[in-house]
């Protein structure tokens, strides 16, 4: 059996299309289990309206405690063999269940990386692979293609035993996918497109606050001393520490927090200008190291500084 968890907090223009594309899945031994995280709009309500139709959903109503909580719920109240992971306000293809589960069984694998494209009117497929076809990868090639996204792929239960999405932050997924990927025997990577994510205001990746920005950064850390000592080389993570160094310098002001200032002596350490940093993120840290008063005041004025958020 596949369970498949959904998460819900206040989504309720959204969840509709969600879960109509999970009562279209072509796999019948799966269930679908969602966790209405104390949702002040009518989610819970139509969430409840699906499991009362449809004996393959279930719905558990708690108080908010956060995303994480959340899909840890779902994970201790799942039945199957394996779990998949949907976001309430995105939506999958017909055989999202179906083709992972089908090529885990033919292949004995523990873990399936999938596809997935970005919803807005033209669908454009975002590609974490290296080839057009099935294959079989080291777990620093599913790391440096799969993505940290939790919503493309497929686990083996057993994965979870000693790991759980860490409660209380976000960005949970980039603390938590790579040992995941390193727990699991066997990965398979697929071509297919089997989930679609819908970019919306609101949603912690669209968020900007101190908070979300310090969990990000420590994610960020985490992940990259987690892989250091997996031997995967620094241009797998390294890139990433900078860029959300960067980030939170940019929403918060100098003061004596250690990770304030653990981010000051990463953007300080930088080498030159990378190549792997984006555009904007390269002009961030020439002004930071032509002028860090500078920086944080161009911060200012461009509304970056959120530091009550």
């Amino acid at each position: 059996m596949v369970s498949v968890i959904i998460p819900i907090y206040n989504v309720e223009p959204y969840l509709q299309k969600c879960l109509d594309s999970l009562v279209a899945q072509k796999f019948t031994d799966v269930e679908f289990i969602l966790i209405d995280d104390g949702s002040t709009d009518q989610s819970g309500e139509i969430a409840a309206v699906y499991a009362e139709a449809d004996r393959r959903f279930f719905v558990y109503h708690t108080a908010n405690h956060g995303l994480s909580a959340a899909r840890n719920l779902g994970i201790e109240k799942s039945r199957g063999e394996w779990l998949m992971f949907v976001d309430p306000d995105d939506y999958v293809a017909p055989n999202f269940c179906k083709i992972p589960y089908q090529a885990a069984m033919q292949e004995s694998v523990d873990l399936i990386i999938f596809q997935w494209a970005v919803d807005g009117g033209k669908v454009s497929v975002i590609d974490c692979r290296r080839s057009g076809s099935s294959e079989i990868v080291d777990a620093e090639t599913a790391v440096k293609y799969g993505g940290a996204y939790v919503w493309n792929k497929l686990y083996r239960q057993e994965l979870f035993v000693a790991i759980r999405y860490p409660e209380g932050r976000v960005y949970e997924d980039l603390a938590t996918t790579h040992k995941l990927i390193f727990e699991a025997k066997r990965v398979l990577m697929l071509p297919d497109v089997l989930y679609y994510h819908v970019p919306r205001k609101g949603s912690i990746s669209n968020t900007r606050s101190l908070k979300n920005k310090r969990d990000a950064f420590l994610a960020s850390l985490e992940r990259a001393e987690y892989l250091k000592s997996r031997g995967c080389a620094e241009d797998l993570y390294q890139p990433g520490v900078w860029s959300r160094a960067l980030t939170l310098l940019a929403v918060s002001e100098p003061d004596d927090d250690p990770l304030f200032q653990q981010a000051e002596a990463i953007a300080d350490s930088i080498p030159s200008i990378p190549q792997q940093l984006n555009r904007k993120k390269k002009l961030m840290l020439l002004v930071w190291k032509l002028d860090k008063r500078l920086f944080h005041l161009a911060c200012r004025i461009l509304g970056q500084k959120d530091k009550n958020a």
